[in-house]
This record gives C-alpha cells, sequence and structure tokens, in this order.
C-alpha cells in the first residue's frame, strides 16, 4: 500500500466516489460481462460453475464492498478467498486481469462522466486505480501461493511415486543381482567341471595316441615278420621240393636196384643148378652161389624197406608242400589284413591327434569363456552392491 501510496485520505475520498459508482452499477456490471462472454472459454468456466445472474449480484456486492474503503484483515481474507476460487474453477491469471482491466475502464469512463471538474476526475481516477491495484495484487499473490503449494503438492506426489518406483525397481534390481550372481557362481562351478572334464579327456585321448602309435609300431614289426615267415615258407617250399624230387630219384635207383637184386638171385639159381651137376668139383661154387642169392634177397628186402620208406617220405613231402602252401596263403592273407590293421592304426592316430587338438582348442575356449562368466559375476556383484546403494539412497530421499 506504501509503494503505491495508498493513504487514508484516498480510502476517505472512496466514499465520495461510491454514489456515482452506484448510480450506474447496472451499467458497470452489464458491460463487464459483455467483454466476459465474447471469450467462449470464460463463459464454459461459469456455466460449468454458476449462472450469469448469481455472478453478477456478486459483482454487484463486491464493488460497492470495495468504495466502502475499509481495508482490514476481513477485507483482505475476503479477496484471497475470491482468489482461491478463481484459482479452482480454472481462470487463468491473464483472464483475471483483462478483466479487471476492463472494470478499470469502465470505472474511469463513469467517473469521467460523472466528475465535476478535471480536478476531481484525476483525484477520483488515482484513488480507484490504486484501490485496483492492490485487489490485482492480493488475488495474484494468492494465485502465486496457490501455484507454489500446488507444485510442492505435485513435485512431492512425483517425489513420493518416484521414490516407491525406484524402491521397488531397486529391491527387484537387488533380487535380480542375486539371483544372477548365484546363477553366474553356479555356471563358473559348472565351467570348471566341465572343463575339468575336458582336461581329463585330453589326458585320456593323448594316452590313447600314444597307445595306438604304439599299436602302430607292434603292427609294423609283426607286418616285418609274416614278411619274413612268407620268405621262410617259400624257401621252405622249395626244399620240400628238392626233397621230393631226390625221393623219386632214389625210388628210380632203388627200382633199379631191386631189378638187379632180381636177376643176381636168378644168376645165383642158375649158378647153384650147375655146380650141383658139377659134383663135388661145384660144391665151392655152389656155397658162393647161395651167399649170392641171400645177398640179393637181403638187398631186395632193403631195396623193397627203402622204397617204402622213399615213397613214404614223398607223400610226407607232398602233405608237407601243401600244409606250406596253406601257410603262405594264410600268411599272405596276414599280410594283406595287417596292411589294412596299420593304414587303419594310421588313420585313427591322425583322427585323435586331431581331435586332441580340438579338445585342447575347446579346452582353451572354455578357460576363456570362464574368464569372461568371472568377469560377469564380478560386474553383476558391482551391479548388487550399487543396488543396495541405490535402494539405500532411495530411502533417504
Amino acid at each position: 500500500m506504501r509503494m503505491i501510496d495508498l493513504t487514508k485520505e484516498d480510502l476517505a475520498q472512496l466514499q465520495q466516489v461510491k454514489p456515482i459508482l452506484e448510480r450506474n452499477i447496472d451499467y458497470i456490471i452489464d458491460h463487464f460481462y459483455d467483454s466476459v462472454l465474447g471469450v467462449r472459454k470464460l463463459e464454459a468456466i461459469i456455466k460449468e460453475h454458476s449462472s450469469i445472474e448469481r455472478l453478477k449480484k456478486t459483482l454487484r456486492d463486491h464493488i460497492i464492498e470495495i468504495f466502502d474503503g475499509n481495508v482490514n484483515e476481513e477485507y483482505i481474507a475476503k479477496r484471497l478467498h475470491i482468489a482461491n476460487i478463481h484459482k479452482r474453477v480454472g481462470l487463468e491469471p491473464k483472464w483475471y486481469l483483462s478483466a479487471f482491466q476492463n472494470l478499470q475502464n469502465v470505472f474511469i469512463t463513469v467517473i469521467h462522466n460523472e466528475a465535476s471538474n478535471d480536478q476531481e476526475r484525476v483525484a477520483f481516477v488515482q484513488t480507484v486505480t490504486k484501490l485496483l491495484n492492490l485487489e490485482q495484487q492480493l488475488v495474484l499473490e494468492e494465485y502465486e501461493k496457490e501455484n507454489i503449494r500446488e507444485k510442492e503438492l505435485q513435485y512431492q506426489t512425483v517425489k513420493n511415486e518416484l521414490k516407491q518406483k525406484i524402491a521397488e525397481f531397486s529391491g527387484e534390481l537387488v533380487d535380480l543381482s542375486i539371483d544372477t550372481n548365484a546363477a553366474v557362481e553356479q555356471l563358473v562351478a559348472s565351467s570348471n567341471e566341465v572343463n575339468d572334464t575336458f582336461k581329463r579327456t585330453a589326458a585320456s585321448a593323448q594316452e590313447s595316441q600314444e597307445m595306438a602309435q604304439d599299436g602302430r609300431e607292434h603292427l609294423s614289426d609283426l607286418t616285418e615278420r609274416i614278411n619274413y615267415i612268407y620268405k621262410r615258407s617259400e624257401a621252405m617250399e622249395l626244399s620240400v621240393n628238392e626233397l621230393s624230387s631226390s625221393s623219386k630219384q632214389i625210388q628210380k635207383i632203388v627200382a633199379a636196384v631191386q631189378e638187379i637184386a632180381d636177376q643176381t638171385k636168378i644168376l645165383s639159381l642158375n649158378a647153384t643148378i650147375e655146380a650141383a651137376r658139377a659134383g663135388e668139383h661145384g660144391r665151392g661154387f655152389a656155397i658162393v652161389a647161395q651167399e649170392v642169392s641171400r645177398l640179393a634177397e637181403d638187398t631186395k628186402s632193403t631195396v623193397v624197406l627203402i622204397g617204402e620208406l622213399t615213397s613214404k617220405s614223398g607223400l610226407l613231402s607232398q602233405q608237407v608242400v601243401e600244409e606250406i602252401r596253406k601257410v603262405q596263403e594264410l600268411t599272405k592273407s596276414g599280410k594283406h589284413k595287417s596292411m589294412e590293421t596299420s593304414r587303419l592304426f594310421s588313420e585313427i592316430v591322425e583322427a585323435m591327434q586331431s581331435s586332441t587338438q580340438e579338445i585342447v582348442t575347446v579346452e582353451e575356449e572354455i578357460r576363456t569363456l570362464i574368464q569372461t562368466i568371472e568377469g560377469i559375476g564380478s560386474t553383476t556383484a558391482q551391479s548388487a552392491s550399487s543396488a543396495v546403494f541405490f535402494k539405500s539412497a532411495t530411502e533417504n530421499l
């Protein structure tokens, strides 16, 4: 009031202006609402919350009360109440100021028409504008306070909602972090078990590779031995064939000797006959003929026995040849089998070398995976710690 220089003299002067406004009150009110109803938004607010007739009566009482000149606590409380009503119905400050300016213009027009001289007009207009300015100050200040209060309520509501959401999110994040950390720890443990299994598998594969290599070397040695046996059996077959050929020659010789023995026996028989014919003179010759005959008989028996033995030897040689041929067939088949098995062993060794290398590669990849999982676990633990701190900070908002 001091800044706008609203003095007690001004309030007293309002008593002089009041009769002028009372005489023109209907004109003032009608002119005011004609301009207000020209704005659709203001018309909608009036129809929604009140009526024109009611508001006209309220404005009439309000104007007359203004010019009573009683600016006290009750006067101020009523203006603040009016401001709260305007705020509640959604009347924006710009519409309030516009409407008040319109009202002020009507006041000035009426005063200008009713005042007796220019000095009186100026004094009345200054007093009215000061009072209307005070009205605007009170209403706009209450508008501002109400806006601040609403913003604080809105801020507190948003803050509480945000706090609740953050708290819920933080709790879920903590639980999720704990579950994730536990899952990561389990995954690390499982990965370590898989890694140990791969290590054992790699060791077994290397041992199997070494055993396969040894087996291939033994098989190579066996193949050489089979080849040696095969060659020796061929030499043996040649020797047995030569023995069989010798047996046949012996049989021919035996046959010739047997024939000689038969002829010798015949000659001995003839000699004995001739000795008998000679009588006493042929006795000695007869004895010789007998010995020759006996020797021929013994020779024949021996030759027969040798023939039987050589015949049996020939049969046995033939059987030995057949068995040697069977052995040759078996060794030849064994040689092919041994070569095929050696080839398979070579392929097995190569496959196991490749498998062992792949296992080693997988082991390295698993080791890298374990390190990555452990890194994720560390990050998850940090996230859990951050979530706990975040939740604690939220509770302190």
